[in-house]
């Protein structure tokens, strides 16, 4: 069965993500998050223009972040949608935040039309994909009474790590390969750590998409996945960077689960590919060393910058130009 994934950059970060598989004539499709309405618009067309259709069969939205789900709205209004996953925060708790008016706006646009609304928690199964994180009791009990919350000073990548990445950065990659300045304890909002994370595949050719889950989250996620038997770090052929590759979302512990262990520089096999959400400019100190972690792992990772990003197996042809991969040379 083919599959093929398209991340459509927002203005200001945030994506909007469109997965398709399936066989000709029989093809179905999920959207997760719609950044902006720009970008949920270039969704809609695409889905029109590339898809020849105008349903959707499953929507999801991830965590409350208006980079994330403001363009689901356009979504939900321009296309027949099958189902709609989105937290609601309000059935769960009595307290209100700036952020929860989104999710309460996608429940009220969905249910008038008919629209059935489901929670993603994990071990909930969304066509192809399953649910690794969050679960509901860390969700209810745990994050939900930090939203809101400010994270403390000095949590996370230290100043003297990405110091000492900087001066070995300037000495090329042989000298870097064995350091990894990445955090080894978590320094996310509850409100990222609350990002649906998904993993599917597709004749073995794994696809995990994580928007901006942090440490925490991606740990029970690799946990969660071991126990129902799914093996990240053999079969994923796709991850989504989370958060735009800050560096703060990710360990070398979890990127070890996720996609496989470091591997000695003559010996590294470029086999899985990575989407990140990154400016058009120039790509931030903390996004480099992510890409660097992620390539001793033999991870090649794409940068929007603007530009749709699209990974596809056994799918029709687009004639499309290939991008080039952060670093290939090094």
């Amino acid at each position: 069965m083919g599959y093929e994934v398209d991340f459509f950059p927002a203005e200001g970060g945030g994506t909007a993500i469109l997965v398709r598989w399936g066989m000709p004539g029989n093809y179905k499709l999920l959207v997760c998050d719609g950044g902006t309405r720009d970008s949920a618009q270039r969704l809609v067309q695409h889905v029109r223009t590339y898809c020849l259709s105008s349903h959707v069969d499953y929507v999801v939205s991830s965590h409350p972040d208006a980079r994330h789900a403001e363009g689901l709205e356009l979504i939900l209004e321009r296309l027949s949608v099958g189902e709609l996953w989105v937290h609601r925060p309000w059935a769960h708790t009595e307290r209100t935040w700036t952020g929860m008016a989104t999710a309460q706006k996608l429940e009220k646009l969905a249910l008038a039309r008919q629209v059935p609304v489901h929670e993603p928690f994990a071990g909930a199964v969304i066509g192809p994909f399953t649910v690794l994180s969050p679960n509901r009791s860390w969700y209810v009990e745990g994050l939900l009474p930090a939203f809101g919350t400010a994270l403390p000073r000095g949590a996370g990548l230290t100043l003297a790590d990405a110091a000492r990445w900087v001066l070995l950065a300037s000495a090329g990659m042989g000298s870097r390969w064995d350091f990894e300045p990445l955090p080894r304890d978590a320094a996310t909002s509850a409100e990222d750590e609350s990002s649906v994370v998904l993993y599917g595949e597709f004749e073995g050719r794994g696809v995990l998409l994580t928007s901006n889950a942090g440490i925490r989250a991606l740990s029970d996620a690799s946990t969660f996945a071991e126990h129902l038997g799914l093996g990240l770090p053999m079969n994923i052929r796709l991850m989504q960077v989370p958060n735009e590759g800050k560096p703060d979302h990710l360990s070398s512990r979890v990127l070890d689960r996720l996609v496989g262990e470091r591997q000695p520089r003559e010996q590294r096999e470029y086999t899985k590919t990575a989407f990140m959400s990154a400016p058009q400019n120039s790509l931030p100190m903390g996004s480099r060393i992510v890409t660097d972690a992620l390539k001793r792992r033999g991870v090649l990772t794409f940068l929007s910058q603007g530009t749709q990003l699209h990974h596809a197996y056994d799918m029709p042809e687009r004639s499309w130009y290939p991008a080039k991969p952060m670093g290939a040379d090094a």
